[in-house]
């Protein structure tokens, strides 16, 4: 079968986002590191981390935190490879699993929910910034503000992956600033480590309900991470450059702002640096960092709309950006409606969601050597229009993730039962040399 990498037209292809990106678009180890470092060392973190700290003990925050940050690492490496290998987006590398046509479920979801992450950084960077201002009325200028924020956060992902980098070398090195910031501020007025984590306040929530919103604060990336990881050259700069960034550098980023939480009793960072009296003078780098989540999920909520099977516009590039303004102005109607104030149980239910679309897309690619030559070797065009499988293995994970909140750690318990149905059907269809599509379509006749 003909490696349709060789079918790419550069000049007018864009970035790819509906076949195999080439090698002659690839970017170079510190350039994608320097992108992934730009996703992650950014305002999520240092939320997700505010949150650990302000539910858990020090001991209890830290033993989450380096099971969220192994976790991480494990999926981002297990998926992220998959786009470095295949050169497709996370949209495309869905439709092997779900189907030509059930590919709108994972996809719709995946969109739908970084949308609200965009929603969520943009107010919260807004807040802050009329709060230094001294705006007290939700009236034209505290709206314009949010307007223009808005579009300083669209811009680059408009342009292209190139131009994301170029934000991300100035808002990596200012969250690296933010974060020893918030830890000198924590140690200055919590009275040192030692006083900090005697003053910790009392653990208010369950460690296992803590860890799914730690480690689901950053499933989502990592389930559609080939979006990045597809412009390394080789499997070894993907895998360096994952555990850099969720193994080491989130894992910091963490540590910082749960000591931050714990020395202050805040989980926002805004609030965090507030209270150190150092908000207005970090405010721009924390910018930078907001900028740099922004931009990634809404170029990520247009790669997954403008894959098959949407209708092309034109171009692959055109569509990608029609649809990231369609995807802006969805994300401006969630600002709208505040998604930030119900931010603890967003994380969660993201794990919920997420989990069973990440765990389909590994075992399809990693447990079955046939199915995962047809992901590299094919032109993207899968066996199934609809894998009835990944729907009931989404299904069952999603229900089991969400009732089994008080059961060990319902993100794992989801992601579980989803690896049991997928791999048993898939398996079952395999060794009959057929596809759960045709199975169904056999039983009933059709």
């Amino acid at each position: 079968m003909e490696n349709s990498m060789q079918e790419i037209q550069p000049d007018y292809q864009g970035d790819a986002v509906r076949s195999r990106l080439p090698q002659s678009k690839r970017l170079g180890f510190w350039s994608n590191t320097f992108i992934l470092w730009g996703l992650v060392l950014v305002v999520s973190s240092l939320l997700v981390g505010g949150l650990v700290g302000s539910q858990l003990s020090f001991k209890e925050a830290i033993i989450v935190i380096l099971m969220a940050g192994a976790f991480n690492s494990i999926i981002s490496i297990l998926i992220g490879i998959i786009g470095t290998r295949t050169g497709f987006t996370s949209a495309m590398i869905f439709r092997f699993s779900y189907g030509k046509l059930g590919v709108i479920l994972p996809n719709f979801i995946m969109s739908i929910t970084t949308v609200v992450w965009f929603a969520v950084i943009l107010n919260l960077t807004r807040d802050a910034l009329v709060d230094i201002l001294g705006i007290t009325n939700q009236g034209g200028l505290y709206w314009g503000i949010t307007l223009v924020m808005a579009i300083i956060f669209l811009a680059p992902a408009y342009k292209s992956m190139k131009w994301i980098a170029y934000v991300d070398y100035l808002a990596a090195p200012a969250i690296v600033f933010i974060l020893i910031a918030t830890i000198w501020g924590a140690l200055d007025i919590g009275g040192g480590i030692r006083e900090i984590i005697q003053k910790a306040p009392t653990t208010s929530a369950s460690i296992f309900v803590v860890f799914t919103s730690a480690a689901g604060g950053w499933l989502h990336a990592n389930t559609v991470i080939s979006d990045f990881t597809r412009f390394y050259k080789n499997t070894k700069q993907a895998t360096i450059g994952l555990f850099l960034t969720y193994g080491v550098l989130m894992v910091f980023q963490y540590i910082g702002a749960t000591i931050g939480a714990l020395a202050t009793g805040e989980w926002n960072i805004f609030l965090i640096m507030d209270r150190f009296g150092l908000l207005e003078i970090t405010y721009f780098a924390i910018f930078l960092g907001s900028w740099s989540t922004s931009m990634a999920a809404i170029y990520f909520a247009a790669n997954m709309m403008s894959a098959p099977p949407i209708p092309e516009y034109k171009s692959e590039e055109k569509t990608r950006k029609l649809v990231l303004l369609i995807s802006w102005g969805v994300a401006l109607f969630f600002a709208w409606y505040g998604p930030d104030q119900i931010f603890n149980f967003f994380l969660q239910f993201l794990s919920w969601l997420i989990g069973p679309i990440a765990m389909t897309v590994i075992i399809d690619y990693w447990f079955f050597p046939k199915r995962r030559k047809m992901y590299e070797e094919g032109a993207g065009h899968p066996d199934m229009r609809f894998n009835p499988a990944a729907y009931l293995a989404w299904i069952g994970g999603f229900i089991v993730g969400y009732f089994t909140q008080n059961f060990f750690i319902s993100l794992i318990n989801g992601m579980i039962l989803t690896t049991i149905i997928y791999y048993s059907w898939m398996r079952w269809a395999l060794q009959n040399k057929t596809t759960p599509e045709q199975q169904v379509k056999n039983i009933f006749g059709l």
